[in-house]
């Protein structure tokens, strides 16, 4: 845990995955991030495995370095608790459907009038806008991926496929973003302000590149560009002998010929079928099985070797467990190791973000409630006093 954002008080609201993982993105940055459980059942993702000693891991991976409460904000003294803490808060952090957060209280309208200076952040499934959002519906990550055009497409009878990353957690990377940016804008102005974001809106921002070529359709120039023709005609993984890799022979004037000559045979781009990179689309079935039938040829540490020596940009491509346990995942601190007093010695996914700034360790996920003596201390209270 780095030290930036020292003294940064978050009241985390957030369940499951979009919030949280924003919520976890500020903790690791050194903020002191609340998490208010309701009585009873808390998070939900508590709930969910896999378990070690009773402990859920997704609950531990999004949670680790925060402290966790519970009030019951349908009481009176619950509502005076919150208010409390919200005097000393920085940020409130809510993923709740458009409506709910009014209905608690705990809207951006009603809490700016009595803290000026708490940056207000909400997520939600399709923002606060349109059909979808005023109806209330639920938001879902896959539901969001759907229709925000992230399925693989149907191809030869197979059923479009979802995305291997969460939209929940695309989604919490912009929501800590524009914490950020809120916190910011609080120092030049000296007032809080409302950031939102939605998983569906952030599906969407993962078309930013390819989304303009749709967009202006009707206005693209007529000639194509060599790197972007070619990128997709052979751009994509391949099988070796002994598993998979993926290559992009980019930044040079004639890709095709880069990668023949990587791969040991003839220029295909001076064959007739491949000779533009508008014949090598067209053909691109035609391409791909020569290709692919080199590749084959070879192990993948070999091809990585040779491709590499001649400047095509190449990786292994391993599977999720296998990702984990590299070398370089290390080598930058992304797994993290953590004690909890229940589940013992845990390992996670650390921080992607390192700094000069001083450091701390990363604590475990929170026992729900187990901070709530505490942090009503801090605040001047006991469990069992009200608030004036």
């Amino acid at each position: 845990m780095l030290e930036l954002l020292k003294g940064i008080r978050v009241v985390d609201f957030s369940h499951v995955w979009q919030g949280p993982v924003a919520t976890l993105m500020l903790a690791d940055l050194g903020a002191d991030v609340i998490k208010v459980e309701r009585p009873g059942r808390g998070d939900w993702s508590r709930a969910w495995g896999p378990f070690v000693n009773g402990v859920s891991l997704p609950f531990a991976a999004l949670n680790r370095g925060k402290r966790s409460i519970v009030i019951d904000l349908k009481s009176d003294v619950g509502q005076a608790a919150l208010d409390r803490l919200l005097e000393t808060a920085d940020v409130i952090v809510h993923n709740f459907r458009p409506g709910v957060d009014k209905k608690m209280g705990i809207d951006f309208e009603t809490l700016h009038k009595r803290f000026p200076r708490l940056v207000h952040a909400s997520a939600s499934g399709w923002g606060e806008k349109g059909a979808d959002a005023e109806r209330g519906r639920a938001g879902h990550a896959q539901m969001a991926a759907a229709e925000g055009g992230l399925f693989s497409p149907a191809d030869g009878g197979r059923l479009p496929e979802p995305p291997t990353v969460s939209v929940d957690h695309l989604a919490g990377m912009v929501l800590s973003n524009a914490i950020l940016g809120g916190l910011l804008s609080r120092e030049r102005t000296g007032k809080g302000v409302q950031v939102f974001t939605d998983l569906h809106s952030a599906a969407l921002t993962a078309h930013v590149w390819a989304g303009g070529e749709h967009l202006n359709s009707g206005s693209l120039d007529d000639a194509e560009v060599n790197l972007t023709v070619t990128e997709k005609a052979i751009r994509h993984s391949w099988e070796t002998s002994d598993g998979y890799i993926e290559i992009s022979p980019v930044f040079t004037d004639n890709p095709l010929q880069l990668i023949c000559g990587g791969l040991g045979i003839a220029d295909l781009s001076a064959d007739p079928r491949f000779a533009t990179p508008v014949l090598q689309l067209e053909n691109q079935s035609e391409l791909v099985a020569l290709l692919g039938a080199r590749l084959k040829e070879r192990t993948t540490a070999e091809w990585l070797e040779v491709l590499e020596a001649h400047g095509i940009l190449c990786a292994r491509i391993f599977t999720p467990q296998e990702a984990l346990e590299t070398p370089q995942a290390r080598a930058n601190g992304m797994i993290v190791e953590v004690d909890d007093p229940v589940a013992g010695r845990l390992r996670l996914i650390g921080s992607a973000v390192r700094s000069t700034a001083p450091k701390a360790p990363s604590g475990p996920p929170p026992a729900q409630g187990q901070h709530t003596e505490e942090v009503l201390s801090e605040i001047g209270l006991s469990v069992a006093q009200p608030a004036e």
